[in-house]
C-alpha cells in the first residue's frame, strides 16, 4: 500500500526546500531594508542641501538676470515664457523662443514682435492697449463667445486674470 518512508522523505525534502526558500527570502528582505535605509538617508541629505540652497542669497548672475528682465518688462516676460515652454535650455531656448514668437519671419520676426509689444505698451500703456484689443475682438466675436473663451482658458491661468478680462468686456 502506501509506503510511509517515501511519504516522510518527500515531506522532509519539501520542508527543507521551504526552509531554504524562507531563509533566502529573509536574506533578500534584510538586503532590501538596508537599501531602503540608505536611500532614506540620501533623501534626507538631499532635502537638507535643497533647503540650504533655497535659503542662500542668489548670486550676482541671478540678480543681473532679474534686473534685465525687469527692465525689459512685458516683452522680457513674453520671451521668458516662450523659453520656458520651448523645452530647451540655453541658447537653444532663446533661438526656439524667438523663432516661435516670430512665426514665419523666424528669429528676426520674434525680435520684431518683442520690440513692437514693448513700444506699444510704452506708448499707450497696458490698460489702454488691452481695451483696444478687446474692442477689436468684439468686432468679429460676440460678447458671449468672448466670455466662453475666457472661461475655457487653461487651469494655470489665475482667476484674477479671468476676472480682469471679464471686467474689460463689461466696460466695453
Amino acid at each position: 500500500m502506501v509506503d510511509y518512508r517515501i511519504v516522510s522523505v518527500v515531506l522532509f525534502l519539501a520542508s527543507a526546500a521551504l526552509l531554504l526558500w524562507a531563509l533566502r527570502l529573509r536574506k533578500n528582505n534584510m538586503m532590501l531594508n538596508a537599501e531602503v535605509e540608505q536611500l532614506s538617508e540620501q533623501l534626507a541629505q538631499a532635502v537638507e542641501r535643497l533647503a540650504r540652497y533655497e535659503s542662500e542669497p542668489k548670486g550676482k548672475m541671478f540678480a543681473r538676470t532679474v534686473n534685465l528682465l525687469a527692465s525689459a518688462g512685458v516683452p522680457g516676460l513674453m520671451l521668458l515664457g516662450a523659453m520656458a515652454i520651448s523645452g530647451y535650455t540655453g541658447a537653444a531656448a532663446v533661438t526656439v523662443a524667438l523663432a516661435s514668437l516670430g512665426g514665419p519671419a523666424g528669429m528676426l520676426g520674434g525680435i520684431g514682435v518683442l520690440v513692437s509689444v514693448g513700444i506699444a505698451i510704452a506708448k499707450f500703456g497696458l490698460p489702454e492697449l488691452s481695451m483696444a484689443v478687446v474692442r477689436k475682438l468684439l468686432e468679429t466675436h460676440s460678447k458671449t463667445d468672448m466670455l466662453r473663451q475666457i472661461e475655457a482658458l487653461p487651469a494655470p491661468v489665475p482667476q484674477s486674470v479671468r476676472s480682469k478680462a471679464k471686467s474689460l468686456l463689461d466696460n466695453k
